[in-house]
């Protein structure tokens, strides 16, 4: 069979794929460079001493020859079939014309040279720029290649502007538009393509999208260069805005400068070069509001564009709403990240749909092929896939979700000596109330991958110098005094308040003075915009304030004159502060603040993307309308899942459930209650526990509103049970699911019916029985039915049912089983990868290394718990790795510290019981690492609450009785009380039928009939 054609891109990021296959990145980029070199001269044979010396040209010819030998082997190994491709010979290299390869830079060429022929041109001009998906070997910086690079880009330029002549002149506006937003792309501060997509606007009736293009232009043009508008853009602009207007259009207000902070910016540009010379690191500008934070970060951001430097953007909010990944998902749809990942292979890009759902066909189901672990995987490989230096910048890191701070953590962990710098800004006293936020700042400290810069105020000379400059003239002595006086040297309090005109000794004053002198329409608009809460654009602010295009636009532009907003991002706008935007909002009655959030919400709604859902059902409850707020907030709740975002999706099915109690008594009301109670069960138990109190009291409440309960409902209500140690309980409610699996053949419900009995036979210690259940449910897991599973239950069964006969064939005695059952239990998960999933199969391996006095496997499995963060694990997975990492403290020889660590573990488990066993096993491990310390004292003190607090989980019942035999012995205890342990540990593995204790039980009566002669 022919094998598939190799397709090569160079323009971007070089890809190699045979039919669907990725072939595997290049080993270095020297490699990389040769191909590229052979490709693009791949008419003619290239000498090796030229290639040589272009590839290395501050080595030695004969290093340099050396060099090309080495990197050539390398070269032919990466390509399949090498030699279908490369013609080699003792002088000379090249890529054989007539291999079966398809090139994107060939294809470019070709349909640029059928362009020139003429029929045809437009369509062979849209193959061409369609081709260029990035500049040619974007990640090298070779000098070979920049005059190559150069001269691909104009030639795309130059077709890109006449597919767009052609389509305007053909009366196409609408892809004209879409080929000249490309070219504005490329090169932001060209007024000519500003013009020309100011004119397309126009002409397609979007007059407040063709204002919005002249406020970028105007901005770029400010930030980049320092300059106005020249006066043919002016011209045009001026000719959008309506022609009745009330009074003449204000002159924008200048912008403010950044006075002072040259420490500040030293400091930042420092942590830059670091992170350019491969430091990955996250640097945190911290202040009071309206300090400066933002302008600085702005500041550092614009010289590294003017460098070239990719760099993204991305804005936290207050307002709820915000989707999980929500500043992630930004970075990655910019202009620097949005063509990276397309080279990802098949898997990483299904995964990053979740987060970026235009990237799939269909929408993505509930978490059922990937895990938070392979998602962070995923967005880390599409935000690091250039090898060029990369800034990212996250405005507001305090109002972040949870997820984005935990990815943040992951990112800087895994890729450490990435060129990246996370440049964020943060409110010092907000950063104390989310727990979130400070962890990573510890985690990152740990690693000594973050610092904090935090602004002060200006002194009362930088308060004059800015003042200076906004006023346009030298302040007089008491003037700028009274103004320092007055603003305390905080620069958003001096601005507005020279904007503002009168003076104010509140800050609050003064914005709502810069707001009043606003016309009606702006007026009118701020207050829409302020509802928003965040971003807008045009189009938004027309379908929710209810206004004319004439007062749009003519807001719209007075708001930006006034530098009330701002551009931001690619299509919106923002407030330049969020001051302003709390000023505005606050100036609107509470009837007005309804009407509008309601005519937001349906805007939204009519929009028909998932993505907004918290933010709709966060403006129907702000509207007073709780029945349309409640089911939003289960949808969100489900995209919040989608994306591994539990604590967030807690958070949504808690404000729906308080909105219930709004509504009138009744099934409808109960029904909307239980639905939101049942989708709570799953998150709640990730988080929380299986133990937890609100877990507890949502199955109590589901259970008096439901006629029969659900499966997912006894489902939960077993792990409770089990939790808590109740197995006859625990067993009523596994019957019952697997007496109804059966009636309505569902095999689903079959499975999980095992799965409770398993669990409830395995730690009491019933290994027969559990043995037996656990090899049903794995006989009759499915793969098709595995997203059921994960979403209703939060656990696949396969995995943990297979992880749980590991266990329990070991205490029958056959380790070699055991192993086998791990082994496949471990596989499983990772093909599956689901957080809880996986955490669980790994603590228990990790429990069967310690029952198999395996050190080795035990440091694995602590290691591979320790490498997802405490973030990627229940509760009860974090405590038991806690104990897992003190015990390998004690196997290194750290004693003390090592068994603090598990008893801070123990007490944790003390409390509630986060899962099954939760404080047996943890109790376990603290005997054992007390037997490796030599330890007898502690041992017996661990041992004696153990024994006294385990109840019915009586797993390690006769391992304890037996470490307490030994820890008395050791310390000269009463024969007769070491001998009534070992004969009830005994008693105990007879019971249980537990092969592998009574070994060792006997071992130990052994060792001391040896050492003591017989018992008596």
């Amino acid at each position: 069979m022919e094998p598939a054609t190799l397709r090569i891109r160079l323009l971007g990021e070089v890809d190699i794929r045979r039919g669907d296959i990725v072939v595997p990145a290049l080993e270095s980029a020297r490699a990389e460079s040769l191909l590229a070199y052979l490709l693009i001269h791949r008419d003619a044979p290239q000498p090796r001493q030229r290639l040589a010396f272009l590839l290395w040209p501050d080595s030695t010819e004969a290093q340099a020859r050396t060099n090309l030998r080495h990197v050539l082997h390398n070269l032919r190994h990466a390509l399949p079939d090498a030699d279908r491709y490369l013609e080699i010979t003792p002088r000379t290299l090249q890529w054989r014309p007539d291999a079966p390869c398809w090139l994107d830079l060939a294809a470019f060429d070709e349909a640029l040279a059928r362009a020139r022929e003429g029929p045809g041109e437009l369509g062979a001009l849209r193959e061409a720029v369609d081709a260029y998906t990035g500049d040619l070997v974007e990640a090298s910086y070779d000098e070979w290649l920049m005059e190559e690079r150069e001269r691909v880009r104009d030639l795309y330029l130059d077709a890109l502007e006449r597919v767009v002549t052609l389509l305007e002149d053909g009366g196409d506006h609408a892809e004209a538009l879409r080929y000249a937003e490309r070219l504005l792309a490329h090169d932001p501060l060209r007024e000519a393509t500003c013009r020309r997509v100011m004119r397309l606007h126009d002409a397609l009736g979007d007059r407040a999208r063709a204002m919005r293009v002249y406020h970028a232009c105007t901005g770029a043009l400010e930030r980049e260069l320092g300059v106005e508008p020249s006066a043919a853009t002016r011209e045009l602009y001026e000719g959008l805005l309506p022609s009745d207007q009330e009074a003449p259009a204000p002159e924008p207000a200048p912008p403010a400068a950044l006075i002072g902070r040259s420490t500040e910016r030293a400091r930042l540009t420092e942590l830059w070069r670091a992170a350019e010379g491969g430091r990955a690191q996250l640097a945190l500008v911290t202040g009071e509001p309206g300090i400066g934070k933002t302008r600085l970060v702005e500041e550092l951001r614009a010289w590294c564009m003017h460098r070239g430097v990719a760099t993204a953007q991305a804005r936290s909010y207050a307002a709820e709403g915000e989707l999980a990944y929500g500043p992630v998902a930004a970075w990655l749809r910019s202009d620097a990240l949005a063509g990276r990942h397309a080279r990802l292979d098949q898997g990483r890009r299904a995964a990053l749909a979740r987060v970026l759902p235009e990237l799939a066909g269909e929408p993505q189901p509930p978490p059922g092929g990937e895990e938070r672990q392979r998602l962070f995987d995923a967005l880390a490989q599409a935000v690091l896939a250039g090898a060029e230096p990369l800034l990212l910048v996250a405005d507001d890191l305090h109002w972040a979700d949870d997820e984005t701070l935990q990815f943040l953590h992951y990112l800087i962990r895994v890729a450490p000596e990435a060129p990246l710098l996370v440049l964020a800004t943060a409110r010092r006293e907000d950063m104390d109330d989310r727990a979130a936020l400070g962890d990573l700042v510890r985690s990152l400290q740990a690693l000594d991958r973050v610092t904090e810069i935090e602004l002060p105020r200006l002194t009362r000379q930088e308060t004059a110098v800015l003042a200076d400059r906004l006023a346009g003239r030298a302040l007089d002595e008491p003037e700028a005094d009274r103004l320092f006086e007055q603003t305390e040297g905080n620069p958003l309090f001096v601005v507005e308040t020279l904007r503002a005109g009168p003076e104010s000794p509140r800050l609050q004053a003064v914005l709502e003075s810069r707001l009043a002198q606003l016309s009606s329409a702006a007026r009118d608009l701020v207050g829409v915009a302020a509802t928003i809460g965040r971003e807008f654009t045009s189009r938004q602010l027309a379908a929710a304030g209810e206004t004319d295009e004439k007062a749009l636009v003519r807001g719209l532009d007075e708001l930006w004159r006034r530098r009330i907003v701002r551009e931001q991002g690619a299509d919106a706008y923002d407030f330049s502060h969020d001051k302003l935007r709390e000023a505005a909002y606050a100036a609107l009655s509470p009837a007005l603040r309804r009407h509008q959030h309601l005519h937001l919400a349906r805007a939204l709604e009519d929009e028909g993307d998932a993505a907004l859902s918290a933010q709709v059902a966060a403006h129907y409850e702000r509207a007073g309308a709780a029945a349309q707020a409640i089911p939003w907030y289960g949808r969100a709740a489900g995209e919040a899942q989608r994306v591994y975002a539990y604590s967030e999706a807690i958070r949504l099915l808690e404000r729906g459930l308080a909105l219930t109690a709004a509504l009138p008594p009744g099934s409808e009301r109960d029904e909307q209650e239980l639905a939101l109670l049942t989708a709570l069960l799953v998150p709640l138990g990730a988080v929380q526990g299986a133990g937890s109190e609100r877990l507890i009291e949502a199955q109590r409440r589901a259970s008096e509103l439901a006629r029969t309960p659900s499966p997912p409902l006894l489902r939960s209500v077993a792990v409770t049970s089990l939790s808590g140690g109740r197995f006859a309980q625990a067993r009523r409610v596994g019957g019952e699911l697997l007496a109804r699996g059966e009636r309505d053949a569902d095999a689903v419900m079959i499975v999980e019916g095992h799965y409770v009995l398993g669990i409830a036979s395995f730690w009491p210690g019933e290994f027969r029985s559990a043995r037996e259940h656990f090899e049903a449910a794995v006989d009759q897991a499915r793969p098709d039915h595995r997203a059921t599973h994960l979403e209703r239950y939060g656990l696949d069964p396969k995995v943990i049912c297979l992880s749980r006969l590991a266990n329990t064939l070991c205490f029958l005695g056959d380790p070699g089983a055991a192993t086998r059952a791990r082994d496949a239990a471990l596989a499983l998960a990772e093909e599956i990868a689901q957080p809880a999933t996986t955490a669980t199969a790994l603590v228990f391996a990790a429990l069967l290394a310690i029952d198999l006095e395996d050190p080795v496997s035990l440091r694995g499995h602590a290691d591979a718990l320790r490498a997802a963060g405490p973030a990627g694990h229940s509760r009860a997975a974090v405590v038991a790795a806690a104990s897992f990492d003190g015990y390998v403290d004690v196997l290194d020889g750290d004693h003390e510290h090592g068994l603090a660590r598990i008893r801070a573990a123990l007490d944790d488990a003390r409390g509630v019981q986060h899962a099954p066993g939760s404080y047996a096993s943890t109790a376990r491990v603290l005997i054992d690492a007390c037997a490796v310390a030599d330890d007898a004292r502690a041992g017996l003190a661990a041992a004696d609450e153990a024994l006294a607090t385990i109840g019915g989980a009586r797993l390690w019942e006769a391992e304890m009785r037996r470490r307490r035999a030994e820890f008395l012995a050791a310390l000269g205890g009463p024969e007769r009380e070491i001998e009534r342990e070992l004969a009830l540990a005994l008693r105990v593995v007879a019971q249980q039928g537990a092969l592998a204790l009574e070994a060792k039980v006997r071992g130990t009566l052994a060792e001391r009939t040896t050492l003591q002669g017989p018992a008596t």
